[in-house]
């Protein structure tokens, strides 16, 4: 064997080599690149189980009897809100205001879908239909800034309001109804 053959040799085995190399790097790439998307979705998973547990700690409070009354009376604009009242409720919205703040920007920042965003703004045009939210909405829009301020405004303008009405008889109404058509079904 001459020197020039194994030169060729040489030359071949680490043009071998080096296709071997390639090889393993597409599969550690692919790899990566797995372990990155799985990990954006753990984030994803992450952000949502966040905006989950806040959403549900605002509805639990507002539950609470003294708040739920204050927060009914307030949202419908009635007369006879008291002092302490409007303060519960004025906490009350800007926990809601912060959480709309803060999906808004998740929303803008790639981490809320738009399935997500979208009933995000449904649930928030009902709200801004009440007296009470439209009102708590300009008095403290001063205290959010850019963008999400904008959207708010935005929402709130072309949102129609509602009169407060007797939540609690309409759907008396609609259980009556739906017990009716339960009966004529067994029928």
């Amino acid at each position: 064997m001459t020197l020039n053959d194994l030169a060729s040799l040489g030359s071949f085995v680490s043009g071998v080599a080096v296709l071997v190399s390639l090889v393993f790097l597409y599969f550690q790439l692919r790899q990566v690149t797995q372990q990155i998307q799985q990990a954006e979705r753990n984030q994803q998973a992450g952000i949502r189980q966040g905006r989950t547990n806040r959403l549900v700690d605002i509805v639990l409070a507002g539950a609470d009897p003294s708040l739920a009354n204050a927060a009914h009376k307030a949202m419908a604009g009635d007369d006879s809100l008291t002092e302490t009242e409007l303060y519960q409720f004025r906490s009350y919205a800007r926990a809601q205001f912060y959480h709309a703040e803060d999906s808004f920007y998740q929303h803008q920042n790639g981490l809320l879908t738009e399935e997500a965003f979208d009933t995000f703004i449904a649930s928030w045009r009902g709200l801004m239909a009440m007296p009470g939210f439209r009102v708590q909405w300009r008095r403290n829009r001063a205290s959010f800034q850019g963008d999400f301020r904008s959207y708010m405004d935005k929402l709130l303008a072309t949102t129609s309001p509602i009169a407060g009405g007797n939540d609690l008889e309409a759907w008396k109404a609609e259980t009556r109804a739906e017990k009716a058509a339960a009966q004529t079904a067994q029928k």
